[in-house]
């Protein structure tokens, strides 16, 4: 996976944000943006780009020295980080996601993934983006922050995440487990029954006009961190 420090001040708090499918760094930064003049202080890394499970050995050494970590996790990123080798954390939040990402119950049911992945386009990358986002004054707000990557580069992202959903090798972290679930009501990619299914036992927020693309419902990562101590 690919890594991206977005701030790193030597903050005693790091939040490792664990972005979803198809993504890179600029929803992350247009976060950090809103963030700051709210009081942001942690340090700030995300995550996109799942072709691989693994991280490079020096973003694990400047992960390490975090007294606490908090995981944000989105979507895909959701499974994604509960897979990947990571020091002691602290809390972690769900997001429009589970740890079933391809389930008829649970996640996305897989006539779907099958139908995005062997119909991926230009033109259907578009229809996805306006479904995700839910409205068309949030489809244009996402234009000025959606991933500087190509169709084909999502598609295999997309292709590799099949195989490791299907990898019955690869056993989640069991040192940590995800504290809040945070569920949009009007989700059209993660059902949200689907969701509520999934994270039965488990403390939940839910909007119910939030679409899958959350990060209009939230001014900034402050408010997502906030659902934990609801």
């Amino acid at each position: 996976m690919k890594t991206v420090w977005l701030r790193k001040e030597a903050a005693e708090e790091l939040l490792l944000f664990f972005n979803g499918w198809g993504m890179d760094h600029r929803n992350a930064a247009y976060l950090l943006h809103e963030s700051l003049s709210g009081g942001f202080s942690s340090d700030l890394a995300v995550c996109y780009d799942y072709r691989t499970l693994e991280t490079e050995p020096t973003f694990m050494n400047g992960i390490s020295r975090y007294s606490r970590i908090t995981i944000v996790a989105w979507s895909f990123g959701v499974w994604v980080a509960q897979h990947t080798e990571l020091p002691p954390i602290e809390r972690a939040i769900a997001v429009n996601g589970t740890m079933y990402p391809v389930n008829q119950k649970l996640g996305i049911p897989p006539e779907v993934f099958k139908a995005t992945l062997s119909t991926y386009s230009e033109e259907n990358r578009n229809r996805f983006n306006r479904r995700m986002c839910g409205s068309r004054e949030a489809f244009a707000l996402f234009a000025s922050m959606s991933p500087e990557r190509a169709t084909s580069d999502q598609q295999e992202e997309l292709e590799q995440l099949q195989k490791h959903f299907l990898n019955k090798s690869l056993k989640g972290n069991n040192a940590w487990q995800y504290n809040h679930a945070v569920i949009g009501g009007r989700d059209l990619v993660f059902p949200s029954q689907h969701q509520y299914n999934a994270w039965k036992g488990v403390p939940q927020t839910v909007i119910a006009d939030m679409p899958h693309f959350p990060f209009f419902h939230f001014r900034n990562l402050l408010e997502v961190v906030a659902c934990c101590r609801k």
